[in-house]
């Protein structure tokens, strides 16, 4: 297993005492990754590095002709794989028979092992798995799927994702200022949650930080890479987390003493739907 990380900062240099493993988003093409241009793109890969491109967004008509130019471009560089949500990045790679590595990454739809060995029969190399199942639904996929997992361990998970400028409808209704990117928003219950938005829609993150030093234990032999997220994260903090997940992964650090340092940093223990179940079968009573 290897560490994975999602970017959110432009300087390269500060990660690879840590990792040579990274997923940035392609400029105008994905949602919640940092973005860059194909230029940007040929300069990162000057670096040692392994390169997944997120092109996760929802696509319209009008957008297909300039996706197939950028999916050909980077068909033409040394990338790890490409995240897609949309089928029409599946549709095109297969038309084209371009060669890139896919990584199916429809997020709540990532949950059972039947659905990825059809992504993979479809030429997907990778699943990223849903942040909403737990270790032991992880582990089936693993060992009845022939698919490469990737999966979250550390950051805020997406909970959901609307095309509607929900801040700015909101802002506007209200006739106030935004003077935010982001804001942290409560439910009727306890639970607390990110709002954020860019010119695609709206992005809801769950409020607490994933914390997964416990599950990485009982995970390391079932995913190819443990996905940190830095979105919405000091920087500073990110890395020192980042080097806690690297040692433990190197044998450096027993779990308790890896979840006690993530939990010192970050004051959290949250393993959201790791060991939490969010889906049950209704009885069959008469």
């Amino acid at each position: 297993m290897k560490i994975l990380v999602s970017l959110n900062n432009k300087n390269i240099k500060d990660y690879l005492n840590y990792t040579n493993s990274f997923i940035i988003g392609l400029k105008d093409f994905s949602i919640n990754y940092l973005e860059f241009d194909i230029n940007e793109i040929k300069e990162l890969l000057n670096y040692d590095i392994e390169l997944f491109v997120a092109v996760n967004r929802n696509m319209f008509n009008n957008d297909l002709e300039e996706l197939k130019q950028k999916l050909i471009e980077l068909s033409k560089l040394n990338i790890k794989g490409v995240l897609f949500y949309d089928l029409a990045v599946l549709s095109i790679v297969k038309e084209l028979n371009l060669n890139l590595d896919l990584v199916w990454n429809q997020e709540h739809m990532v949950t059972n092992y039947n659905t990825c060995n059809y992504y993979y029969s479809k030429g997907c190399k990778y699943a990223y798995t849903s942040s909403d199942i737990t270790t032991e639904e992880i582990k089936e996929i693993h060992e009845k799927s022939d698919i490469n997992l990737i999966t979250l361990f550390f950051g805020y998970p997406q909970v959901s994702f609307s095309k509607r400028k929900l801040l700015t409808n909101y802002f506007l209704f209200n006739n106030k200022k935004q003077d935010k990117d982001y804001y942290k928003i409560s439910s009727k219950g306890s639970d607390e949650y990110y709002i954020k938005e860019n010119k695609f829609g709206t992005s809801i993150l769950y409020g607490n930080l994933l914390n997964g030093i416990m599950p990485l234990k009982e995970l390391k032999d079932t995913s190819s890479y443990a996905v940190l997220d830095e979105q919405l994260i000091d920087h500073d903090l990110f890395i020192k987390v980042l080097d806690v997940f690297n040692k433990f992964l190197n044998n450096e650090l027993t779990d308790e003493e890896a979840n006690d340092k993530v939990k010192e940093l970050t004051g959290s223990e949250d393993t959201v739907f790791f060991d939490k179940k969010t889906i049950y079968k209704v009885k069959n009573e008469k």
